[in-house]
């Protein structure tokens, strides 16, 4: 029996990646249509993209846990949440770091900084009760995307000032740049009708892993004895977790930082807002107590030193991806010996 919950286990965990990588590319694609930037795209269509698979596993772990079918579902769908929060702003980012240097701006890096922390602050006061309420999914989600709008329109401001500096260049060479109405008007309308219906089919594939994923989980806790949180942070919270990894490394590869970067920080702000937001709206959720005092203290100090070493010379080194990978197993080795319940 365990060997067929292991094998669904793998196989939704494969149907997340192969789902969200589909999503991911039609995301792209569309961004590209709509020429905004780099930081923009990961910030919001790639970073909302590779969280599918966070927000798949709350609307589903909360219609489980309504309908019945899997009651006490509470402690993977939330460790899943803190896990993949974790995961990215250390072992991800480590990982990343290690394989080349990544580069950030100061303001980018104090706007999507700030927000993180923000993020965590929202989500620690709504789990101090021990139940996250209808009302306080929405106050997630809201923070979201008032979130995203202040994002688009610091990003649009920036976009005026190149196109200005853009424009200068060309009349000072004689040069007369395409529009970006020009080019979404050459963009191929059978090629944007295929990418719609591949998104649409990445998405279902997401959903059955993500239903796969949730449930095998469970039932594997369940046969192990081990905690569900134990089982969301890990192995669910490092399963979701690499869409973000697949992406991030596709983009470093194409020299595309700021994609990276953009999503690496956007999607622990998607993942901790929204996604645990989404699920709320459906059913309450029980948050354990060992979240609160152990786990949101422990990943408020991973932002701080992802932060400190980014600022310090708008990058991060190996070394520092380094720590950072070593934090997450310190973390991980005080998890499983001491702070499992």
């Amino acid at each position: 029996m365990i060997f067929y919950t292991i094998g669904f286990l793998i196989a939704g965990l494969l149907c997340l990646v192969l789902g969200a990588k589909i999503v991911v590319i039609s995301l792209e694609y569309l961004a590209k249509r709509l020429g905004v930037s780099q930081l923009l795209v990961g910030l919001i269509f790639l970073s909302i993209g590779t969280s599918l698979p966070e927000i798949s596993v709350s609307v589903l772990g909360g219609i489980d846990k309504i309908t019945g079918i899997s009651p006490n579902i509470d402690g993977i769908v939330i460790g899943n949440k803190v896990g993949s929060f974790m995961t990215q702003i250390t072992l991800i980012l480590g990982i990343l770091g290690m394989s080349q240097a990544l580069f950030i701006s100061r303001w980018e890096l104090k706007r999507e900084g700030t927000m993180m922390f923000i993020s965590v602050f929202v989500f620690f006061i709504c789990a101090l009760d021990g139940i996250f309420f209808l009302y306080e999914g929405i106050i997630m989600i809201l923070a979201y995307f008032l979130y995203l709008l202040f994002v688009v329109k610091s990003e649009k401001k920036r976009q005026k000032a190149e196109a200005k500096i853009k424009a200068f260049l060309a009349q000072r060479n004689e040069i007369n740049p395409p529009s970006i109405e020009d080019e979404i008007k050459s963009t191929n309308p059978h090629a944007l009708r295929k990418n719609i219906v591949i998104f649409i089919v990445g998405l279902i594939i997401l959903i059955i892993g993500a239903e796969l994923t949730v449930l095998s989980a469970h039932d594997l806790a369940t046969f192990l004895n081990v905690p569900d949180i134990i089982v969301g942070i890990f192995i669910i919270g490092f399963g979701t977790s690499l869409p973000e990894l697949v992406a991030d490394l596709t983009a470093l590869r194409r020299d595309s930082h700021g994609i990276a970067i953009g999503d690496i920080l956007g999607s622990n702000i998607c993942d901790i807002l929204l996604a645990t937001g989404s699920g709320v709206l459906i059913v309450q959720f029980n948050v354990p107590s060992v979240i609160l005092y152990f786990d949101i203290p422990v990943i408020l100090g991973a932002i701080g030193l992802a932060c400190y070493f980014l600022w310090r010379e708008h990058s991060l080194k190996r070394w520092e991806a380094a720590l950072l990978i070593s934090y997450y197993g310190l973390y991980a080795i005080f998890k499983l010996a001491f702070f499992q319940i």
